[in-house]
């Protein structure tokens, strides 16, 4: 099959798998089992994602001016197995099958940054040379798609990688609470979890390879006001031998992911001072 058709099929059985631990675990009496009714809500959901066509709608041989909400709403559906079990749905699921090349704006950064992590844009020049992913995103919404993140600006001082994450104006002021998912792979993938609630930062952890260093937490910062904004130490992501990074934000609410950019997956933001970027080591 196609990638897409590969990867609709590997998310499935992955989310089966999952159930089928679970179902193993509450046979075996173990504790950390999910309840009969947890694990009855999630065979609904992974029946529903089983019992229909979902995939024929993969691949380069059958498209329809639907295909956006079809993807959508299949990986919503995986996402509620690992949710009714009680589990973190993987970061995979916040991200599209069905790759559309999304018209964006991409500007690599033109200067070095001093940012302050506050949650809001603190004067004028404090972005100015950032490097920009802009997605244009008007035809979607014309086909009524919601969108919530609208941007994502970064750059870099000797120390830290910034990030900036702008949401949809409409939709900013209703973002209470919510969870951002950071993703970058370098040597190691580095996952960078921010919890919003009652529309501020209330908390955050860094899982590198699925494990959470310790003190990862004294090297980022993050804030939430108007704009998201984190920095990330340079101790924490490992460059060595590696002339770009890929960065991937996702949005999620209610354990849901309901927005990710780049649409495509990731974006790469290439190394050397040449590029106002961390020297290649």
């Amino acid at each position: 099959g196609s990638p897409e058709d590969i990867a609709a099929w590997t998310l499935l059985r992955a989310a089966r798998d999952t159930y089928d631990r679970a179902k193993n675990a509450l046979e075996q009496g173990s504790t950390q089992a999910p309840t009969e009714e947890q694990l009855a809500n999630a065979y609904e959901a992974l029946l529903a994602a089983e019992g229909s066509d979902w995939c024929w709608w993969y691949g380069p041989e059958h498209s329809t001016a639907n295909d956006a909400e079809f993807d959508a709403f299949y990986r919503t559906l995986l996402t509620e197995v690992y949710i009714r079990l009680g589990r973190e749905a993987p970061d995979e699921l916040a991200e599209p099958i069905k790759l559309q090349p999304e018209h964006a704006q991409a500007v690599p950064p033109q200067t070095f940054l001093h940012v302050s992590v506050d949650g809001r844009e603190t004067n004028y020049f404090e972005w100015l040379g950032a490097g920009l992913y802009s997605a244009d995103r008007r035809l979607g919404s014309m086909h009524g798609r919601a969108y919530f993140l609208n941007a994502l600006h970064y750059g870099f001082d000797d120390d830290q990688l910034y990030l900036r994450v702008d949401p949809v104006a409409e939709v900013a002021k209703n973002l209470r609470d919510c969870e951002f998912r950071i993703v970058i792979r370098a040597a190691r993938e580095l996952r960078v979890h921010v919890n919003i609630a009652d529309g501020c930062v209330s908390g955050f952890h860094v899982e590198m390879n699925d494990v959470c260093p310790l003190g990862s937490s004294l090297h980022m910062k993050a804030a939430f006001g108007s704009i998201l904004e984190v920095s990330i130490g340079h101790s924490l992501i490992e460059c060595v031998g590696r002339s770009a990074l890929a960065l991937n934000v996702s949005l999620w609410q209610g354990g849901l992911p309901v927005d990710v950019l780049p649409a495509e997956g990731w974006l790469d933001i290439r190394l050397g001072t040449d590029v106002f970027a961390w020297p290649k080591l």
